[in-house]
């Protein structure tokens, strides 16, 4: 089997397997998981699929929303982790701000290219916080919802599987991952050093790892001296990407 085989069925399997699998395992995981008009949740999966390259690994997806009575809740599933959207939301052009931010603030400044990266995320699925649910309720308030957001830790420890599985196809030469819960799952220690520094795997130290702070906190926080510091760690490390591409 080739690697864009491997590739393929890992996404088919993902797509089909995932949620099953984890309400199978996690005690109280929605049976059927769904948005509020009855729309299934399905795993997001990677499409950006560089081999033995830099993989770009954040926590969970987010979703598709629209705006009904003045409130946003979600509708659809993000085409891809990290996946550039833009679409009408019944009021206004809607974008993945996450996705915006980290092509402005992290992949600009280090020169990469999507062509070179592996882009996934620990969970695969969108978790429903206790926002969304309020919305949710007001709008749909016979269906029943779970906060899944607060399993985020259990799922993602049960996702590391399918995330090993990802990583024995893509054998990346770097990992870059984006906030503390995608470094603590990837590492299986305890809160990883957003530094920018590359460092051996602590679980796997035949491959580099660097953490950094999530995109989404250098956009909500962009004059913060912690954002000033991971724009200038990104600056210091760009020539150090070039060995890794």
């Amino acid at each position: 089997m080739n690697v864009q085989e491997k590739i393929i069925k890992f996404q088919k399997s993902c797509f089909i397997d995932y949620i099953g699998y984890l309400q199978k395992e996690i005690e109280g995981f929605p049976k059927p998981y769904l948005y509020p008009d009855g729309n299934p949740i399905r795993p997001v999966l990677p499409v950006q699929t560089a081999i033995n390259k830099i993989m770009v690994v954040g926590a969970f997806p987010s979703a598709r929303f629209e705006k009904r009575n003045n409130m946003l809740i979600p509708v659809g599933d993000n085409l891809s982790p990290f996946g550039p959207e833009k679409y009408f939301n019944g009021q206004k052009i809607m974008i993945q701000e996450s996705t915006d931010s980290l092509y402005k603030n992290y992949f600009q400044p280090l020169g990469l290219n999507i062509e070179d990266l592996w882009i996934t995320d620990i969970v695969k699925i969108y978790l429903y916080p206790e926002k969304h649910i309020r919305n949710c309720k007001e709008l749909f308030p016979n269906q029943k919802y779970v906060n899944t957001h607060k399993m985020f830790e259990k799922i993602a420890n049960k996702s590391y599987k399918w995330f090993l599985t990802e990583l024995e196809i893509c054998k990346p030469k770097l990992i870059i991952t984006l906030g503390e819960v995608s470094g603590k799952i990837l590492t299986q220690t305890k809160t990883p050093m957003l530094d920018g520094i590359i460092r051996p795997m602590t679980n796997m130290p035949e491959i580099n790892i660097v953490h950094f702070v999530h995109p989404e906190f250098l956009r909500r926080k962009p004059n913060s001296e912690k954002s000033k510091q991971t724009l200038s760690q990104l600056i210091k490390l760009k020539n150090e990407m070039k060995k890794f591409i």
